[in-house]
């Protein structure tokens, strides 16, 4: 086990450790696994009415790349060149990524159960009206490639809701493709889901009746429309272009894979009876936390797993073509990770999850 993954796990049993003596010292309801989180433009207030919840939607995106770039500018006669370097993991394995999402799915019931809501039956979701008209105008195919801010992503549903994404004014520019690092992941435009029944930039600007949809639902069942939100980090990539004072450049890419959950993007939101069928809106120019609810509670700082069920190859490189055809960086460096130990990978994650899951509820029933 390398060193980073022991500090990784010696943290993570002192969180559980310190949620076991606070349950011992002051009972389950001050129990806490030391996670930061924090509401959204939002309070405890907001969700006072009932503490009836129904879930519709728990979505793992899984990111699938990462990279980074640099250019050469230092020094008055260095050649500019530049760098790119991108982490990828293009094949996963669905069977694993679903029962990840069902395992978080079923551990969001019981928490809510644990803090006092009472939580729809799911059939009675499925089978509204409300629930069919929303899935209707918003709804998008399981293990859908996409991609957001940090790179390319496989966006994944508890297996029996149908899954789909927030309305582009809530959900923020974080959340649709700025670049592609694995070739055919999504559409050569770029800006759609390679996957048939994906979505697309368009496609999640066309749903602004979504919220609407969502607050109709809400009174229906009088409950809080509940949306549950995972973003699984992959890791890091760093490039170095070197070559001061000199027309001979040296290009250097890393890679770190580490897995984890992503602040601000890992959320959960509810969406109120009496809530703003406009919507909410966050800001159009830079990643901004999401606000797909009346009522939004989020990781404040990321939480970090183990780094020891993902292997990372060798790099590849490749070189841009003679006259700079082919695109991209004069030399860009790949590295392929793979998720070594599947068991092990799911336990960490759910177990990531749970942490998040129960501060964010403790906030919740305040």
């Amino acid at each position: 086990m390398s060193v980073a993954a022991m500090y990784s796990r010696i943290g993570r049993a002192l969180l559980v450790a310190t949620a076991l003596l606070a349950t011992a010292a002051f009972g389950a309801d001050a129990a806490s696994s030391g996670v930061k989180v924090a509401f959204t433009d939002s309070s405890a207030a907001g969700l006072a009415a009932t503490k009836r919840v129904a879930i519709t939607s728990v979505m793992v995106s899984f990111q699938a790349s990462v990279g980074g770039d640099k250019t050469n500018t230092s020094g008055m006669f260095a050649m500019k060149t530049d760098t790119s370097t991108s982490l990828m993991m293009s094949d996963f394995d669905p069977a694993l990524l679903s029962a990840i999402a069902d395992d978080i799915y079923a551990q969001l019931k019981s928490e809510f159960q644990a803090d006092g809501f009472e939580v729809v039956p799911e059939a009675t979701v499925l089978a509204s009206p409300g629930y069919q008209k929303l899935i209707a105008a918003a709804g998008i195919a399981d293990h859908a490639k996409f991609a957001n801010f940090d790179g390319d992503v496989m966006l994944v549903s508890a297996s029996s809701l149908k899954p789909y994404l927030p309305y582009v004014a809530e959900g923020g520019v974080y959340n649709y493709p700025r670049k592609s690092n694995i070739k055919g992941w999504i559409s050569g435009m770029g800006m759609s889901s390679s996957t048939a029944g994906g979505p697309s930039a368009s496609s999640l600007g066309k749903i602004y009746e979504l919220p609407g949809l969502e607050v109709a639902l809400a009174k229906e069942l009088n409950a809080h429309v509940v949306k549950a939100s995972y973003v699984v980090t992959l890791g890091s990539a760093k490039s170095a272009t070197t070559g001061r004072f000199t027309n001979t450049s040296h290009h250097v890419g890393t890679a770190y894979a580490q897995v984890g959950l992503r602040a601000e993007q890992s959320r959960i939101a509810f969406r109120t009876p009496d809530g703003k069928a406009k919507g909410q809106s966050v800001a159009r120019t830079k990643p901004a936390p999401a606000k797909d609810g009346d009522v939004v509670i989020a990781l404040a700082e990321p939480l970090l797993g183990g780094t020891d069920f993902i292997t990372v190859n060798e790099p590849r490189e490749k070189t841009k073509g003679f006259m700079g055809l082919g695109g991209g960086a004069d030399v860009q460096i790949f590295f392929d990770a793979s998720i070594n130990d599947p068991v092990a990978y799911r336990t960490e994650l759910v177990g990531l999850a749970k942490l998040a899951q129960h501060d964010m509820l403790a906030l919740a029933k305040q």
